[in-house]
């Protein structure tokens, strides 16, 4: 997986591609921290674009940087809207609020996991109760910012950070947004345009498809003009090679001789007698 920050743009929308794990440092060297992020802001500043989208797909890491990072989306003029793909987790969540109101989306085959803050400390007593003091404000400061972006109480949110030990817990898509950290899903027909295709494909290392090549509707065709139009000279062709029409002269057909039936003899001496009468 690529862990960097990529931002393309247009004259109307930025896009940010969130990837990887924040604030870490991989083996060539990309990072993904808000270092990186604040020249890459820089540039979108210079654009001017009204419209930015951040892209998540990341499993979380660092706080800080998540934190400088969602500072500095929200510093932007612009209007934001972050969408959430894969699994995003833990410190990638906190990202996901920088949007405007009603503008945080979530793939419907995503997954949103929220816990509480850890780290790895070594020392005494004291100093030991200091990290834990610290985790313990950090946990509120984040609860305080999922709360400030929903309906639900930071209350609500520490609850949820602390299911399972502290480990908290994967919501789908409708949970999440049931629980008031995001606002709505993509469905699948948003997830699978062609700019999401590539963006997938570039996770996973993969060439793109070729778009497909559609043919180009034919137009209506109207049969009259399509066929050759009858000219005078097809015309008088037709006529001489007409034969004209014969009769055959026939007989009357003959009645005598012919048996009739029953109801016709008796009509037959109906009809004499009248005549005679």
């Amino acid at each position: 997986m690529n862990q960097t920050i990529k931002i393309s743009a247009t004259a109307t929308v930025a896009t940010i591609d969130i990837e990887g794990v924040i604030g870490s440092q991989s083996s060539n060297g990309a990072v993904t921290t808000y270092e990186d992020l604040r020249e890459k802001l820089q540039q979108i500043e210079a654009l001017n674009t009204p419209l930015v989208v951040v892209n998540i797909r990341s499993v979380g890491g660092d706080v800080a940087d998540a934190l400088l990072i969602y500072e500095a989306l929200l510093s932007l003029d612009a209007h934001i809207t972050t969408r959430c793909y894969g699994y995003t987790a833990s410190a990638a969540t906190i990202i996901a609020q920088a949007a405007n109101e009603g503008c945080r989306e979530i793939a419907d085959s995503a997954l949103y996991l929220i816990h509480n803050s850890s780290c790895a400390a070594e020392g005494n007593a004291l100093e030991l109760a200091q990290q834990a003091e610290l985790l313990q404000k950090t946990d509120e400061r984040i609860a305080a910012i999922y709360a400030s972006r929903s309906a639900k109480s930071a209350a609500h949110f520490a609850a949820l950070m602390s299911q399972n030990g502290g480990n908290g817990v994967w919501l789908s898509p409708e949970q999440a947004v049931e629980a008031g950290l995001v606002d709505s899903i993509i469905k699948p027909e948003a997830t699978t345009s062609p700019a999401l295709l590539d963006r997938i494909s570039s996770w996973l290392g993969l060439k793109p498809k070729p778009a497909p090549q559609i043919a180009p509707p034919v137009d209506r065709v109207n049969i009259r003009q399509a066929l050759s139009p009858c000219t005078p000279i097809t015309l008088t062709e037709g006529q001489n090679s007409a034969s004209p029409t014969s009769t055959v002269e026939v007989d009357d057909p003959d009645f005598e001789g012919q048996t009739l039936t029953a109801n016709a003899t008796a009509y037959n001496r109906d009809v004499a007698a009248m005549m005679n009468y």
